[in-house]
């Protein structure tokens, strides 16, 4: 693996603070922070709060599953009432684009931030084989070590790690998918923790799952009994692309519009055209592209998706003037200084694109802006009739 960027802080806590770092090339990068979370007794013998420490990722936080408002306490996070104070490791996996990002550190009470390695792995035929040589800190039953997979899939997942058996208390490793703890039935009471000392003999020992995970947000937890020690761990991606498609939070075209989900090109569109207008004005936007989906008139019978639509020839402005296109392109580009408009015309897009917003357009499938003169835009479309003005816009059905 080839190392980005590397610091070790050592060192509490108290507020929100941000690490830049710079992406060299587009393409899947390992972002491993260690740090350490004390419970409340570790604090003082009358409080009743420990610390706790959850990371954002250009903007973006990461909740438990199943829980979308639960951002601490879950795989991705340190909390003190787990670890008591012992190291815990959390291994971000995702596609970055070219240029910089910041990662945002976000503390309850004073959590202790070891170490942020950033790497770029090799990936062999969809695999990405990680050397990690791990040994626990010697603790009961405790979060030790994470894996985050961000909007990317999995196919199965190879461990190989080594568990020391000793007369009174052995090293013992439970594995969490998802949520999921998996069982080794042959440990009778204790199936839960999948790897137990007594069977190893101070050896290694290596399993795969077959999870079969399709892409999205994915936790694999490791969860340590004195101080087991993990080896490696392959990732198997399968057959599935890994080339990055665009995300809210990092929205930098990937050269090709076509790579962009429906939402995320739907975002684009209503951003372009409609970023400095008001909130309805831009909910129309999104509406108006919205009406053309399933229209019975030609070409829009034919469209399918979003992408059709938006990416037809000579429909959306924004897409081809050489002063609005490059915005599109980067978004979060710092020179636009555009960063709200661009997170608001994204919640829009979803909000339209999933029918939780009242069609303010009342049906429209055109617009244009006040700078074009009515009669010139309907001599070019005579089927058009005009339903209302909405800030600098214009809209029309048909």
């Amino acid at each position: 693996m080839r190392i980005i960027k590397e610091e070790n802080f050592k060192k509490t806590i108290n507020q929100k603070f941000s690490f830049s770092f710079d992406i060299p090339a587009e393409g899947l990068y390992l972002i491993e922070i260690s740090a350490r979370a004390r419970s409340e007794k570790q604090i003082g013998k009358n409080e009743t709060d420990d610390d706790d420490l959850r990371i954002e990722i250009d903007g973006r936080k990461f909740a438990q599953l199943g829980e979308p408002a639960r951002y601490f306490d879950i795989p991705a996070a340190f909390s003190g009432g787990q670890l008591h104070n012992l190291k815990k490791t959390v291994v971000f996996l995702c596609q970055f684009s070219e240029g910089k990002h910041v990662l945002a550190f976000v503390p309850d009470r004073e959590p202790t931030l070891e170490e942020i390695k950033i790497y770029q792995p090799q990936i062999d035929g969809g695999k990405i084989n990680l050397e990690l040589n791990q040994q626990a800190e010697d603790g009961d039953r405790r979060d030790w070590y994470a894996f985050t997979l961000i909007d990317l899939p999995l196919k199965k997942i190879s461990i190989e790690l080594t568990c020391q058996k000793r007369k009174w208390d052995r090293d013992d490793v439970k594995i969490i998918i998802d949520g999921q703890t998996k069982r080794n039935l042959k440990n009778g009471i204790r199936r839960f923790w999948y790897w137990l000392g007594a069977f190893f003999d101070g050896k290694s020992q290596s399993d795969t799952f077959a999870v079969n995970l399709t892409k999205g947000i994915h936790y694999i937890e490791f969860w340590a009994d004195r101080t087991p020690t993990l080896n490696r761990v392959m990732l198997n991606f399968g057959d599935a692309s890994l080339k990055r498609i665009p995300t809210v939070y990092d929205p930098k075209w990937t050269e090709e519009f076509h790579d962009d989900s429906e939402k995320m090109i739907l975002a684009r569109a209503i951003f372009g055209e409609a970023g400095n207008q008001i909130r309805d004005a831009r909910i129309a936007v999104g509406w108006s592209i919205k009406n053309r989906l399933g229209k019975d008139v030609y070409p829009w019978r034919d469209y399918k998706t979003y992408n059709d639509v938006v990416l037809a020839p000579k429909q959306y402005d924004a897409f081809v003037d050489p002063r609005v296109r490059p915005k599109l392109e980067d978004p979060l580009n710092e020179i636009y200084n555009e960063r709200r408009a661009w997170f608001e015309c994204y919640e829009i897009a979803e909000l339209v694109f999933d029918e939780k917003v009242r069609d303010v357009s009342e049906g429209a499938v055109f617009f244009h802006d006040i700078s074009i003169p009515q009669p010139s835009f309907l001599k070019a479309n005579p089927n058009a009739k005009y339903i209302k003005q909405i800030d600098d816009l214009l809209f029309y059905g048909i």
